[in-house]
């Protein structure tokens, strides 16, 4: 940085004229400029190889916490189909992850939003068996609530002696509970709300309920899909 201002200093004299003096300061900020913001593109191309491997990475290790990874055996993150929003009553496009073992169903992970969380949009992991439609676990992986109650949905900021209140829906479906059993208990329903706090956890009840109902409907869809992805990407890699 001392060599490039050391340039740019150079271009000015004292024996300039005003007008001159100001036009080499002028082209001096724009050299500025423009090799500051190639040293950040250079930085940035340099570094979005590895933000998207770190990315990956901490995106599988929240998939296998709702799945073992003894449970499946296939590339769960390259086997992933998008549910358009105009066709499933989601409120954004929905990646969803299919996990297989030996050809076989074993678990869809749908990555759902809600917007109505106390501070805005929340984004879950939610795991559904491919066989009876029970849930294999929900993890949130983004949230704009504010630090304390946010912290209630969190497995790492969930005190030792403390069982994670995600932990709850584990194992639940539309039948256990009751449908109509899908609710805060504050508003009759089976969930614990947070201590002081209703939105959240309501936006996160009706969110994974909302994915359950879809799930019943589409599950032998979803993985049928599936193929129908893996052939088209197979036809389209032999055709290049």
């Amino acid at each position: 940085m001392r060599f490039i201002r050391a340039i740019l200093d150079s271009f000015v004299s004292e024996n300039d004229s005003h007008s001159v003096a100001m036009k080499k300061a002028g082209l001096s900020l724009a050299l500025f400029a423009f090799i500051s913001v190639f040293f950040v593109a250079i930085t940035d191309k340099l570094t979005a190889n590895k933000i998207a491997e770190n990315q990956k990475a901490m995106l599988l290790k929240a998939l296998n916490e709702i799945i073992p990874q003894d449970s499946y055996d296939n590339d769960l993150l390259n086997n992933k189909i998008i549910l358009k929003k105009a066709d499933t009553g989601f409120i954004n496009d929905t990646p969803v992850y299919l996990a297989t073992q030996s050809n076989q169903p074993t678990t869809a992970i749908f990555e759902v939003t809600t917007n109505n969380g106390y501070s805005g949009a929340i984004t879950l992991l939610v795991g559904v068996n491919a066989t009876d439609n029970t849930i294999t676990g929900v993890r949130v992986v983004k949230h704009k609530e504010t630090p304390g109650l946010g912290d209630k949905m969190e497995i790492a900021k969930t005190p030792a002696n403390k069982t994670p209140w995600v932990f709850d829906f584990n194992d639940k479906s539309l039948s256990n509970p009751k449908l109509e059993r899908w609710l805060v208990k504050k508003d009759g329903g089976d969930f614990d709300q947070f201590t002081g706090a209703t939105i959240t956890p309501r936006a996160i009840v009706n969110a994974v309920k909302s994915t359950l109902l879809y799930a019943e409907e589409n599950m032998d869809n979803l993985f049928s899909l599936e193929k129908l992805n893996a052939s088209v990407i197979s036809h389209q890699q032999e055709n290049n």
